[in-house]
């Protein structure tokens, strides 16, 4: 082949080749953007979409809600099992990386729960110290602990009074109503009489207590002592021991924090006032001395008497 036939067919090979390269770089190359109606400049438009998608409008919002379900289920499980909602829990299984946000959904958890479940979270007071040496090292540590907070918290029912009846609210039915029922009734007896006590009872009085209610054949749950120590873990009750040299320990019942919350004075004196029938007429004021609550005796009565029909109806 002659070498100019040759020349040619190399220049026209690297023409092709340019002109395809032309075309590559032209596709690579974004498009212009075109320019606004207000005549602005399109990087403008850009700068702003980018500090929106930053800012993701509502991103914060479902965030909070979905906190917000977490610590309401955290919440109604707690309950279920009777532990307390413990603040660092909520931050460690709740909130994770966002524990600064624990004001602002812990309240609208509280709303949520009052709303849709009629209740609400409130917060256990502090186990008070009641050995000697637990005292003494109280004293140490400066009188700020005293009203240090607890941290933990539980469920109480915000429903009216009225609505606090047995067909409203009555026991769970696990593992079954009837043995909810003895359960609830026990600790609401042993707290009352703890409580009317001067607060704390010895295990020998405690003992004879549970002798005269017959609680061994009572209870269907469980053992006396079994149920006792389970008292004690959910906080119903606290038992104190008191080392003594040379002689058997000191044991103490005391009323727990979740007993103090759940079983207040008002509802003792209701309980009295209910299994005593037609109380006599100064029981209001021993109530009243006893447990500082006032007319809790005469409006039993009062309810009991408009309760029953009059003769001839």
């Amino acid at each position: 082949m002659p070498p100019q036939t040759q020349k040619r067919r190399r220049t026209g090979h690297r023409r092709e080749e340019e002109e395809e390269d032309n075309i590559r770089r032209n596709r690579r190359q974004p498009k212009p953007a075109p320019e606004s109606d207000d005549g602005s400049d399109p990087s403008e438009n850009e700068d702003e979409q980018d500090v929106d998608m930053d800012r993701a409008p509502g991103a914060d919002n479902t965030s909070d809600d979905q906190l917000v379900k977490k610590l309401v289920r955290y919440a109604l499980a707690c309950e279920y099992a009777r532990i307390p909602i413990k603040r660092d829990g909520i931050r460690d299984k709740v909130l994770g990386a966002h524990a600064r946000s624990f004001r602002r959904v812990f309240d609208a958890a509280q709303e949520q729960l009052q709303k849709v479940f009629g209740m609400e979270m409130m917060e256990l007071p502090t186990r008070e110290k009641r050995t000697l040496k637990d005292k003494q090292k109280a004293v140490k540590r400066g009188a700020s602990q005293a009203s240090a907070s607890s941290r933990q918290y539980i469920l109480i029912s915000t429903l009216p009074r009225e609505y606090r009846i047995q067909p409203v609210i009555g026991p769970s039915r696990i593992p079954s109503a009837a043995e909810e029922a003895a359960y609830v009734g026990f600790y609401t007896v042993i707290i009352s009489l703890i409580t009317l006590s001067s607060g704390e009872l010895s295990d020998m009085k405690l003992r004879r207590y549970l002798t005269r209610l017959n609680a061994s054949q009572n209870l269907p749950m469980d053992k006396t002592d079994h149920v006792l120590q389970k008292l004690i873990r959910q906080g119903y009750l606290d038992k104190v021991v008191e080392r003594v040299e040379g002689d058997e320990d000191s044991i103490t019942w005391c009323v727990g924090p979740r007993g103090k919350v759940e079983v207040s004075p008002q509802n003792i004196a209701r309980v009295v006032s209910e299994i005593w029938g037609d109380p006599p007429d100064d029981l209001d004021t021993k109530l009243e001395k006893s447990l500082g609550v006032r007319g809790i005796g005469q409006s039993q009565t009062a309810n009991r008497a408009g309760a029953e029909p009059e003769e001839g109806e």
